[in-house]
């Protein structure tokens, strides 16, 4: 199980870093677009729709990797005060709902992005451009996301820490 667990945070850590890549595609896009409009009057086509995909993978593909950092907002205010069993607990039922949400989303999202695929969903606008990627990275992330959680839920009901072991818990200190 516990192969499997590093196999996610692996991969996990890998969409994060593809994350932070989306970031530069997209500012190095909109300077040229922004460049070439000032310079020459003329955009590039399909600019803003491509940024828009890759605003997409930034946000989607990035969320399992947060959540394997425990990078994730929380409120603790009521938290704080718990006993370290009782907090323990509500962290489990917490993060087991998440799972549960996140989950149903993930399946839903890829209902959408199956059904997409097949119809070759495509938006009009001063291009052409495909819609069914978006949906997949949207549900693909979902689902990373959810393995993420049921990760922590694992580590969690079996009493090891939710925290990786690289020892990665950015944004914890603050909250706790």
């Amino acid at each position: 199980m516990q192969r499997v667990i590093r196999a996610i945070e692996k991969l996990s850590g890998f969409l994060g870093v593809l994350s932070g890549l989306a970031t530069l595609i997209i500012t190095i896009t909109v300077i040229l677009d922004v460049a070439l409009r000032a310079a020459f009057n003329a955009p590039i086509l399909g600019a803003t729709e491509f940024s828009t995909l890759l605003l997409l993978v930034l946000v989607y593909l990035g969320l399992a990797s947060v959540q394997a950092g425990k990078a994730n907002f929380s409120v603790e205010i009521m938290v704080a005060i718990l006993p370290p069993a009782v907090r323990r607990i509500q962290e489990l039922l917490v993060t087991l709902l998440s799972a549960v949400v996140i989950g149903l989303l993930a399946w839903y999202t890829g209902r959408e992005a199956w059904s997409s695929t097949l119809r070759g969903e495509m938006s009009f606008g001063a291009i052409t451009f495909p819609v069914w990627p978006a949906r997949i990275i949207i549900s693909f992330g979902l689902v990373m996301l959810w393995l993420q959680l049921l990760c922590d839920v694992s580590r969690l009901m079996f009493g090891g820490s939710v925290i990786p072991a690289s020892g990665n818990a950015q944004g914890r200190g603050a909250n706790q």
